[in-house]
């Protein structure tokens, strides 16, 4: 990550502030409803609004926060209903990039996805909860990209941002560190085989589990808040 920041000493002034503000708001540094002020960015950057103003357009276009006239921009709000929405749109992508994978799978994608699972097994059994929501979805985005489509992987991970963001997600429970590997290696089995229709089915088994478990904690209506010590299992 420290990398990553320093290359960003050479990038336009509006891209770097695009990159931070993204992700202030996907780690929830930046709060859903907080706003953000374009003069006091510009204050603390010591330049003009423009760069900021060009990063937060994006951001909007992206659907990462709301501009209002003479308001500013505000980090948008997930509801329920968003997360549903979100959930249901994983549902018959991932399905389909889990196929699809399958379907084209190569040595290289199948040693990529099988290393992974490899590292899920071991932090499963270390109890490494970061290691494992981060794993989790180097896993996803591996199927992704095994699945060799041009649009997939970037569309999937627009939702994943959703779903980071809202922090809403499934609470690690000392049985449900092995329900979550074995949905994946389900799925993974699956993919390694060549079983396009077992690898869809696996994905939207898994998918469905969680957004399951999201229905069963999260509240009737309002915006979805951070309830506490929780993990993606995605």
């Amino acid at each position: 990550m420290r990398a990553a920041q320093e290359n960003e000493h050479y990038l336009p002034l509006s891209e770097v502030v695009y990159r931070k503000l993204r992700r202030a708001i996907i780690r929830g540094d930046l709060g859903q409803g907080a706003t953000v002020s374009e003069t006091e960015l510009a204050k603390r950057l010591e330049g003009s609004k423009t760069p900021v103003r060009e990063a937060l357009t994006r951001l909007a276009q992206e659907g990462l926060v709301v501009s209002t006239p003479h308001k500013g921009a505000v980090v948008t709000s997930l509801t329920r209903g968003d997360l549903e929405e979100i959930y249901h749109l994983r549902i018959q992508l991932e399905g389909l990039a889990a196929r699809t994978a399958a379907e084209r799978l190569t040595e290289e994608h199948a040693k990529a996805i099988q290393a992974i699972l490899e590292e899920l097994e071991v932090a499963t059994a270390a109890r490494d909860t970061e290691t494992l929501r981060r794993n989790y979805l180097l896993l996803h985005q591996a199927i992704w990209q095994a699945s060799q489509t041009r649009r997939l992987p970037a569309i999937l991970m627009n939702l994943q941002d959703y779903v980071e963001m809202s922090r809403y997600t499934l609470m690690f429970q000392p049985s449900g560190l092995e329900v979550g590997l074995e949905e994946h290696a389900r799925v993974v089995r699956a993919i390694l085989a060549r079983d396009a229709s077992g690898a869809e089915e696996a994905m939207v088994r898994h998918i469905e589990h969680t957004l399951e478990i999201l229905r069963a904690g999260s509240p009737a209506e309002g915006s979805i808040t951070n309830v506490g010590e929780q993990s993606n299992l995605i």
